[in-house]
Formats: C-alpha cells, structure tokens, sequence
C-alpha cells in the first residue's frame, strides 16, 4: 500500500474513518426501515406531521424516498467496502499478528472494545494499549514513507 498516493497522515484518523462510514450507513438503513414501514420521521424536523395533502412528506412519496435510500445505501455500501479493503491493506503492514487483530477486529469489523479484548484473550485495558502502540508502530511507518517521498522530492529538485 501506497501511504503518501492515499494521502494518509495519521493513523488513527484515518481508520476512525472506516467505522464513521459503517456507522453513517447504519443510520441510512435505519431510515430507509422506517420510510418502509411509513413511519417516516425526519431528523432535520421530526415534528413535521407524516401525512398531508400532497405535501412532501405525502405517503404516496414513499416509494420514490424508498427508491433514493436504496441508491444512497448502495453508494455508500460501495465506499465503505473501498475503504475497508484499503484498511486492511494498512493495518497489514504491521508485523504483529496480535496488533492487526486487534486493529482489524475494533476498525475494520466494528467490534467493541470487550468484544475485541474477548477475541485476543486479554483484558480491555491491556488490548487498549496493545492498540495505542499498534497505532504509534503504524504512525512510525507513515512518517518514514513521507519522508522518503520528500527526500525523492529533493533529489529530483536537485537535478
């Protein structure tokens, strides 16, 4: 995996990314659920009553809201699957098994911290820190490869 070419400068960031993504399509499925079973209620203003006279929020708008959800939803499912695929390109760059799983486990599967500390066989703190230290090994790396691009940057100036 290319780090400088995906444009990662932080680890942590950039794999808190996968779960926001997994966590925004949940969302997107929640309202697509209750569009389907006509309860239709808005986050941006939930008091706006389901039922009108041809108004927007109209029920027979249904299908047509149903069919935008499933295209959103296939959109996002799409790039969150890239993204997840690029996470674990990444997170196999460590050299401990124990650190990718447990990186791979919490980021790339969305398990919480007990289930992942379940998974591994250690107790929750002691997979908290067996975290941090994957992340500072995986920040270690990306420094090093951007700075090697900008040495390669320097050496093509100089010529």
């Amino acid at each position: 995996m290319d780090i400088v070419k995906a444009g990662i400068v932080d680890a942590r960031k950039f794999l808190l990314i996968i779960r926001e993504q997994h966590y925004e399509l949940e969302e997107l499925k929640y309202e697509r659920y209750l569009e389907e079973n006509g309860l239709c209620l808005k986050v941006s203003n939930p008091a706006r009553p389901c039922v009108s006279a041809g108004g927007p929020n109209d029920l027979s708008r249904i299908p047509v809201h149903i069919e935008q959800f499933v295209k959103k939803i296939a959109r996002e499912e799409a790039a969150l699957y890239q993204v997840r695929e690029m996470g674990k390109d990444f997170i196999s760059l460590l050299p401990d098994a124990r650190s990718r799983a447990i990186l791979k486990y919490y980021y790339v599967d969305f398990l919480t911290w007990e289930q992942v500390a379940m998974r591994i066989h250690l107790s929750p703190s002691r997979t908290y820190n067996s975290h941090r230290l994957a992340l500072e090994q995986l920040n270690s790396l990306i420094r090093a490869a951007w700075m090697r691009k900008f040495i390669e940057i320097l050496k093509d100036r100089s010529k």
